[in-house]
């Protein structure tokens, strides 16, 4: 079972419920994940380096959205991001949107994602300014998911943090103390105050604005499983396939881990009410799901250059990312793609 075929199958039932309600975005999502690996999107001509046997192999759609594509975006990232880690303590910083400003947020969600993405950030940066013991400008890594385990809509921002920061006046690393960042209910006082600021400028009236919010602050070691962590989620679709694990013809079940207890659950839904269920976390056209702040950022090179001279990173030279490699069926050998053909649009 995969979602390709349950969108298929499920799909005039789909048009029927949500035909109206379905935003283009994730017309767009639906269409690339029902025609990824078909001759939608055209084939590419395969050879056999050895015994010259030659096949064809449909293209992938390479949408954000479709779980059978983007894995090798998920190691370019992951590669990335390891190329930059630094020999201190890494910390996760959570932030949560309450349950109270989900409709609006799913209403206007480039503008409240984009905000979420810049309240968090200044909050966590003017922590690191002010925090006298450090005083040090921070750099981050931040994501956006919308989905909870269980696939419901829950948008949240994970912020990786170095568990320090340069003070550029003095050019010296200023080194974090202890496993503990920053106080999470402090954090969350002042997310909730410029995040409510800066959707009431942007013209938005929340339905009501609830005064408890959730910042959760955790140490993750040395930087390395918390960034494995995020890129399981980054490139690929929101749910795999492998936790597709019952399809009636009426009804899919899916799986997942329960976040207070840690054991596997399953949750069923009628086939059009899972296809919705995945679609509501489509991101708006051209919005970047992933963002790099401070000396972290890719035009700030030479400040990472500084900090890991200060830190006296060894820099080692990462091979790029190698694509799967094709296997011939006829004597194992690799094979090569002579040619491609793309399918043209109507």
């Amino acid at each position: 079972m995969d979602f390709a075929n349950i969108a298929a199958r499920y799909l005039t039932r789909y048009k029927a419920t949500y035909g109206r309600s379905a935003s283009p975005d994730q017309w767009s999502a639906l269409n690339a994940i029902l025609g990824c690996r078909t001759e939608q999107y055209g084939q590419m001509q395969l050879s056999c380096q050895s015994c010259h046997w030659q096949t064809d192999r449909y293209l992938s759609c390479g949408h954000r959205c479709c779980n059978q594509c983007q894995n090798h975006a998920t190691t370019e990232w992951l590669q990335r991001q390891a190329a930059k880690l630094l020999p201190v303590e890494y910390f996760m910083v959570t932030l949560t949107l309450p349950h109270e400003l989900r409709v609006l947020a799913k209403a206007n969600q480039k503008v409240v994602y984009a905000l979420m993405f810049q309240c968090a950030v200044s909050t966590l940066k003017d922590f690191g300014l002010n925090d006298k013991t450090l005083a040090a400008e921070l750099a981050m890594m931040a994501v956006l998911h919308t989905h909870s385990r269980r696939l419901d809509f829950h948008p949240h921002i994970h912020v990786i943090v170095p568990g320090g920061g340069i003070n550029q006046r003095r050019n010296e690393w200023r080194k974090l103390k202890g496993d503990y960042l920053f106080n999470g209910f402090q954090l969350a006082t002042v997310f909730r105050a410029r995040l409510l600021k800066a959707i009431a400028k942007a013209g938005l009236t929340p339905p009501i604005t609830p005064k408890k919010w959730v910042v959760q602050c955790q140490s993750v070691g040395k930087g390395l499983p918390a960034l494995k962590y995020l890129s399981r989620y980054l490139y690929r679709g929101v749910i795999s396939n492998q936790n597709i694990v019952a399809d009636d013809g009426i009804t899919v079940t899916f799986q997942y881990k329960d976040s207070d207890t840690g054991k596997m659950k399953t949750r069923r839904l009628r086939g059009e009410d899972f296809i919705a269920l995945i679609l509501q976390h489509t991101l708006p056209k051209g919005f970047r799901r992933a963002r790099d702040y401070g000396f972290l950022h890719g035009n700030a090179k030479q400040l990472l250059k500084r900090v890991q001279w200060l830190l006296q990173v060894a820099i080692s030279i990462i091979d790029p990312a190698q694509r799967p490699q094709f296997i011939c069926q006829q004597c194992q050998s690799l094979m090569s793609v002579v040619g491609v053909t793309r399918m043209r649009p109507g």
